[in-house]
């Protein structure tokens, strides 16, 4: 089955494994949005907004990360 949007990567529209929350609120993988912030060094911007952000911190999604766990297991 194809998994519920909201565990999908906005960037890479793959399943995450390790979600992270961004500056803009929104949860991206951790690989994904590293990547995009490294594109753009000096003006960070959201991936989903195109609104430059004030920094480039990350804070782990662990409740979502659980939520896919979750998923994983129920649908392999």
């Amino acid at each position: 089955p194809t998994p519920p949007e909201e565990l999908l990567c906005p960037i890479t529209t793959d399943l995450m494994e390790d979600p992270v929350v961004a500056a803009d609120g929104h949860s991206y993988e951790r690989d994904a949005i590293a990547r995009w912030f490294a594109g753009r060094p000096g003006r960070p911007t959201s991936p989903l907004t195109g609104a430059v952000l004030p920094h480039t911190g990350l804070t782990p999604n662990y409740a979502l990360r659980k939520i896919i766990a979750d998923w994983r297991q129920k649908h392999g």
